[in-house]
């Protein structure tokens, strides 16, 4: 399972030497880097949430102890990496889940990962465990429409709303696909193959080069910045002889 990550850091060689180092583990995906923690959080409120942040501590304006009470609201997993050893206590008091002292080994780099891996795992199990279906908001006020995930085949971005596609029908609600990607994304049946489609596994019939073809007839282009990470997916669950 890819795990998405930021890194903030106000020393672009730092950025740049974490950036090296998790290119080396096939499933973390950074998303993106910031000189400061203020446009790292601005990033955030707009891109709901990432799985891990890896944060320097000692930066100008706003340094990663004091940004620590914002970032958390948006990460599973808050990871320093400085190079001071006297900030591990306030580092433990802001709830960090790992504190990495500068210059990063790979070794330490991995078995922080993995560590967090294997907490990730629980948190997805526990997640699947509990979550069957959705509720949206309904046409009426105070009214709300229940959705089993099991039910959904597609779901598709159109202006400001997304439309639900199952198979008893569709079901539009105000909110962004990316929102609706954040809310799927502990289910693995669920897939983003382009900017504007959200497909179910359940009712994926087949793959044509780029074509995503439905149970229901519908076919759909897989997007080039959505495609490595799906045929992956396939690869992995595709019978071998």
């Amino acid at each position: 399972m890819i795990m998405s990550c930021i890194v903030i850091d106000d020393e672009p060689h730092a950025i740049d030497e974490l950036s090296e180092l998790i290119a080396l583990v096939p499933h973390l995906d950074l998303v993106e880097t910031f000189p400061d923690a203020r446009q790292a959080i601005a990033y955030l409120q707009e891109a709901e949430h990432i799985d891990i942040i890896f944060s320097d501590i000692s930066m100008a304006v706003l340094n990663g102890i004091e940004a620590a009470q914002i970032l958390n609201n948006y990460c599973h997993f808050l990871v320093y990496v400085t190079a001071h050893r006297s900030f591990a206590p306030e580092a433990f008091q802001a709830k960090a889940d790992g504190y990495l002292l500068k210059p990063v080994s790979y070794l330490s780099f991995t078995q922080k990962v993995e560590d967090l891996t294997l907490k990730y795992h629980d948190i997805i199990k526990l997640q699947k465990d509990e979550q069957q279906f959705l509720f949206i908001k309904g046409g009426q006020k105070s009214s709300y429409i229940k959705i089993k995930y099991s039910d959904i085949v597609y779901i598709e971005a159109m202006l400001n709303y997304i439309m639900i596609h199952t198979t008893t029908g569709h079901e539009i609600t105000y909110i962004g696909l990316k929102a609706m990607e954040d809310k799927l994304r502990v289910l693995d049946i669920f897939f983003r193959i382009n900017k504007s489609i959200i497909i179910s596994l359940n009712y994926l019939d087949r793959v044509d080069g780029n074509i995503a073809r439905l149970a229901n007839g519908e076919s759909y282009q897989i997007g080039d910045k959505y495609k490595s990470v799906f045929l992956d997916f396939l690869k992995k669950h595709t019978l071998k002889s």
